[in-house]
């Protein structure tokens, strides 16, 4: 009895462990199938309940999102190995500003007129009229010729407009000149450089306050201070001598009208009184002249009236050698 009871326990103990093994091996296939995580029983129950859901699951298409894979990075053209720079996007990107560029216009203009007071009247209205000046006038007259040489200044903007307006006048054009210098980079080196001595000014003054304890340092600091104050009032005038260039162009204005040829008249005429008057006085010029060279060569004079004094000795000597 008791040897078919070990026999019995033997077979079910392998039995046993048979049926551990197979679950372990199977245990993946079971944990994938709805039966694994679903009782046998409400599977069952569940498709027999809902038949036509299942037939709509399988005739519409599972839509899958997928996550968005990053972009690749971009590959080298010549298949290095050394990243390449980030790329820019010139929509992002601030570009720097242009620099203006400051120019200087100056124009050369002679015309001819009818009538040169008229014109110059004419031309004076119109630099006003354009926000400008007449910063000079120059009226002149000769034998066969009466002209005015005027000098204005105007906005730069209403240079070309003012230029145009003053040839209405014109009879005959001799010469229209216009120049344009630029002076871009004497204006940013002067900015630049001006920025920089009133960083340094600053710096020194700071110095003379916090730093400076002896009397020899504060009288240094001073006068490093007083050589940068020079340098920078100088070049803060040459910027604000180009500025006033560039903001007001000057044209240099001629207008001239031929007349008919007449001889000069005389101003001034002396009279019979005065020309004596002023010969005596020139007689008296001569005479001190005179008197006055006399002085200056009186060695000469001594030495000439030696020999003239003692001519005949002089003579005597010469002829006594000879002989």
């Amino acid at each position: 009895m008791k040897q078919s009871i070990f026999c019995f326990a033997t077979v079910f103990a392998l039995l046993f462990t048979t049926a551990c093994q197979n679950a372990e091996k199977t245990a993946p296939a079971d944990m994938e199938s709805p039966q694994a995580y679903f009782p046998a029983e409400s599977t069952a129950s569940a498709n027999q309940a809902a038949p036509s859901d299942e037939a709509d699951f399988q005739a519409k298409p599972v839509e899958i999102e997928t996550a968005e894979e990053p972009p690749s990075p971009p590959q080298q053209p010549n298949g290095g190995g050394q990243p390449q720079p980030p790329i820019r996007d010139p929509k992002t990107e601030v570009p720097n500003p242009p620099i203006a560029r400051q120019i200087i216009k100056t124009a050369e203009y002679r015309i001819q007129v009818g009538n040169v007071d008229n014109s110059s009247r004419h031309a004076n209205e119109l630099a006003t009229k354009h926000g400008g000046f007449v910063s000079a006038s120059e009226l002149s007259n000769s034998s066969y010729e009466t002209s005015n040489r005027i000098t204005i200044r105007v906005p730069a903007a209403n240079f070309d407009a003012l230029l145009n307006d003053l040839g209405t006048d014109a009879i005959h054009t001799v010469f229209k000149r216009i120049s344009s210098q630029d002076v871009t980079e004497e204006y940013v080196d002067i900015t630049t450089r001006l920025k920089t001595k009133k960083e340094v000014r600053d710096r020194y003054v700071e110095i003379l306050r916090t730093r400076a304890k002896t009397v020899k340092d504060v009288l240094d600091a001073e006068e490093q201070i007083r050589i940068i104050q020079e340098e920078i009032e100088a070049k803060e005038g040459r910027l604000r001598y180009l500025k006033d260039q560039v903001g007001m162009s000057t044209i240099n204005l001629e207008l001239f009208q031929t007349i008919e040829y007449r001889p000069e008249p005389n101003a001034f005429h002396e009279s019979f009184l005065t020309k004596m008057v002023g010969g005596l006085k020139n007689g008296w010029d001569l005479l001190q002249g005179i008197v006055i060279f006399f002085i200056n060569i009186w060695p000469l004079l001594i030495i000439g009236g030696l020999l003239w004094w003692k001519r005949h000795w002089v003579w005597s000597k010469i002829r006594r050698n000879k002989s």
